[in-house]
């Protein structure tokens, strides 16, 4: 299936694991932008626009929530994201010294490590934010230098011709978010998905189908026999 979620750990091997084994100056910012994609469920335009200041605190430490802004936000509308995860953390600790050491995007004083929070976190292979470009005629603009980026890791990775697509990242991530014990309302919170499109993704976990198909089918049950009770009860209302 094109698109396919991440199955068997593939998100780190092989797809996080080849394109970080290099002996590029680039790999760790390979492995946060897969994370950040594969485990917090960020957009390709929202990858391309996120700043250091929503990951770093101005005394320097690192956040493990955020507000991703309205003006970011793949469908304009705010939402919290989690930066909790143990993978993250290290991954972004990793990519934060890689970029000071280096000295990209840093400035004058103390404040957020030393870099410029009004910077784009991800850096394309120049050392340079990603670019975007204009959708046609109207005023969209198109995330596709990062568009163009994530494709190649996962064709470096040997798992475009097995179905795996830019979607499958984000789909991957509604899934490890169920199974890590998040609800399906709070994964809808944290991802911007309806209800709906979560269910969806969810069949799509095929090592764990019969648990999540019967959850969903026993939910529809319920909702149906609410409604039919309901329809019972305005009979001898009216």
């Amino acid at each position: 299936m094109i698109g396919r979620p991440l199955v068997d750990n593939e998100l780190f091997k092989p797809l996080i694991s080849r394109n970080y084994g290099k002996n590029t100056e680039l790999k760790y910012r390979n492995k946060l932008l897969l994370l950040l994609a594969g485990l917090v469920g960020l957009r390709e335009i929202e990858l391309t626009l996120v700043t250091i200041d929503l990951f770093v605190s101005p005394t320097g430490a690192l956040n493990e929530f955020v507000i991703l802004p309205d003006s970011i936000a793949r469908d304009g509308n705010e939402r919290p994201i989690l930066l909790s995860n143990e993978h993250i953390k290290d991954a972004l600790e990793q990519y934060i010294k890689w970029l000071i050491q280096t000295g990209i995007n840093t400035q004058p004083g103390k404040h957020y490590l030393g870099l410029d929070p009004t910077a784009e976190l991800l850096v394309n292979d120049d050392l340079k934010k990603f670019s975007l470009q204009k959708r046609g005629n109207d005023d969209r603009l198109s995330p596709h230098a990062m568009n163009k980026r994530l494709d190649k890791l996962i064709q470096d990775a040997g798992l475009w011709d097995k179905g795996v697509r830019r979607l499958s990242l984000i789909r991957t991530c509604v899934i490890e978010s169920y199974r890590c014990g998040m609800s399906v309302s709070d994964i809808c919170i944290t991802t911007g998905f309806s209800d709906d499109s979560i269910s969806k993704i969810l069949i799509m976990d095929y090592t764990a189908y019969s648990p999540i198909s019967a959850f969903f089918i026993k939910r529809k049950e319920t909702k149906q026999r609410r409604l039919e009770s309901f329809k019972k009860r305005r009979r001898f209302m009216i």
